[in-house]
């Protein structure tokens, strides 16, 4: 379930994180609207099978924009859109299983889109923080929270033609049974855990 919804999704709203970074970062990076840069972006979705391993799956096609304020950690917002048609679980020999985890398992025929909005940030440490958000996926909301790393920040990053860049990590946990996605709950986890990764530059 990369829902990951998250979302984020990314979550990625750790921008909360550059509010503990020192002032000469804090006044080169500026405020405002930040993209995320898609070719150096993942989001992984992991369930632990059987009480053995943590089986994982990818989503290819996801988005996410970041309202961007360093000097005010708790001002920054987050907006993530995921594609459940997007799965990719490497099955070494069904080649319809990515398409039975995106229609069957999560509804992505009749629920187009995983949408994560974030509506609190909070600072943890010098460069961690949270970012709680709703979470919408299977045509349920429910609020989900990110544990997010402020990786760093660029002020001119010539890989993005010169543009402002930052960098997060985010790990969450969310029930999918929340969701209403009950299936084999007796040899797969109800726990899901989302693991992102997202450079932003601003726009």
């Amino acid at each position: 379930m990369r829902l990951a919804l998250l979302l984020l999704p990314v979550a990625l709203s750790a921008c909360a994180l550059t509010a503990q970074r020192t002032p000469q970062s804090l006044t080169s990076l500026p405020t405002g609207a930040y993209q995320m840069e898609k070719p150096h972006a993942s989001l992984l979705a992991r369930v632990k099978h059987m009480g053995l391993s943590y089986y994982t799956v990818r989503l290819t096609d996801f988005d996410a924009t970041l309202d961007f304020d360093p000097a005010q950690a708790a001002a920054s917002k987050v907006h993530a859109i995921i594609n459940p048609l997007s799965v990719q679980a490497d099955h070494p020999t069904d080649t319809g299983w990515d398409k039975k985890i995106e229609t069957d398992f999560l509804k992505g025929g009749q629920f187009p889109q995983i949408v994560f909005d974030s509506t609190k940030v909070e600072p943890t440490g010098q460069f961690a923080g949270t970012v709680t958000g709703n979470l919408t996926f299977r045509g349920v909301t429910k609020p989900v929270t990110l544990s997010v790393t402020y990786n760093g920040g660029l002020d001119s990053a010539v890989l993005y033609g010169g543009r402002p860049a930052v960098g997060f990590s985010a790990r969450g946990t969310f029930k999918r049974s929340d969701f209403g996605f009950t299936d084999y709950l007796s040899a797969v986890s109800d726990d899901v855990e989302i693991v992102i990764e997202a450079e932003f530059t601003k726009h």
